[in-house]
């Protein structure tokens, strides 16, 4: 097995959209508009073995205070996860088989990064990849991290039963038009920034994304699969948003208003719209946010199933200062709605 910086786009996507374990999150146009709005150097490792690529791993290296670090992802860049994704064969290997292979692909990358010299490095995995034993045996520390699923393949009102009843109560005066409130897709992000950036400056929490600019490419480069929503009251204001993305076998509610300073179920809406847009799309919704105990409460009354991934990291012990800056100054933004 072997391990090669590679820099042809359309291998790599291809990897990414035949892997059962590629995200958007991982696509080619997505890493380059990050490390052009970051600052950080993109890594596109890939493993191959003989002429087979079988794995590959984006890191993102910078030097912060005079200390390298090797993030996957960056930070504020709003992905929840990155990390290594597997080709289609690795499901079928045996137990042997993927240890023996994962064994393989972190020895090598953790020599590659050794070369750098990282006072920190941090990757955050998909949910996929759920075997971090081999992290742990390489010196690795682990953290649990959490994301809420809606299965969608039940009917649509067994998914609605499983509501709390007061979700469930809210969502029928929403059904009745009630509260005369519309969801509507849009390519306007300049309302979206401005909402955003009103209801943070409120709440005082920090803004969780770069720059509108990162979103603008985004959008530019994944139409089908980025796209921007507003909720509009009776008389045509703006009062909640959500930047979805619609990949795979998911939709996943990925930017969003805090709570809206409006006495009205926005949020409960949007949700509501998008459990519909999953399950007529024949996809499970991704709600995230569950490593969050103020947005928990809200978000589990829509029966979701608790899913887990994994923040994988080394530091050495001038790497502590790396991590508080990463941990402190940079990761601790608000989670999106």
């Amino acid at each position: 097995m072997q391990l090669l910086v590679i820099d042809d786009s359309s291998i790599w996507d291809d990897f990414v959209d035949s892997s059962p374990y590629g995200t958007l999150f991982h696509k080619w146009g997505f890493l380059k508009a990050i490390e052009k709005h970051t600052g950080y150097t993109l890594l596109p490792y890939a493993m191959y073995s003989d002429d087979n690529l079988i794995c590959i791993f984006p890191a993102f290296l910078k030097t912060n205070y005079g200390l390298n670090v090797a993030l996957s992802p960056p930070p504020r860049t709003g992905v929840p996860y990155m990390g290594f994704i597997m080709s289609s064969d690795y499901a079928d290997l045996t137990q042997n088989g993927k240890e023996v292979r994962l064994r393989e692909i972190i020895k090598l990358v953790t020599e590659r990064l050794e070369e750098i010299s990282p006072a920190y490095v941090s990757f955050q995995l998909t949910p996929s990849l759920d075997d971090i034993r081999e992290f742990k045996w390489n010196g690795y520390s682990v953290d649990p991290l959490f994301t809420y699923y809606i299965p969608t393949d039940a009917p649509l009102d067994d998914i609605f039963s499983g509501f709390s009843r007061s979700t469930r109560n809210m969502i029928n005066k929403i059904r009745k038009n009630k509260f005369n409130m519309e969801m509507k897709e849009s390519n306007d992000l300049s309302l979206f920034s401005d909402l955003l950036s009103k209801r943070y400056e409120e709440q005082g929490i920090r803004f969780p994304i770069m720059n509108m600019d990162y979103l603008a490419d985004l959008l530019r480069l994944y139409p089908a699969n980025i796209k921007l929503y507003y909720v509009y009251d009776e008389n045509g204001n703006i009062i909640g948003s959500s930047i979805v993305i619609i990949y795979k076998d998911k939709v996943i509610s990925w930017l969003g208003t805090p709570k809206p300073d409006v006495n009205l179920p926005v949020n409960e809406l949007i949700f509501w719209e998008l459990v519909k847009i999953a399950r007529e799309t024949g996809r499970m919704f991704e709600i995230g946010g569950a490593d969050t105990q103020r947005l928990c409460s809200f978000k589990s009354r829509f029966n979701p199933s608790l899913e887990t991934n994994y923040r994988v990291f080394r530091r050495r012990n001038i790497g502590v200062v790396a991590e508080w800056v990463y941990l402190n100054l940079y990761k601790k933004s608000s989670s999106l709605m």
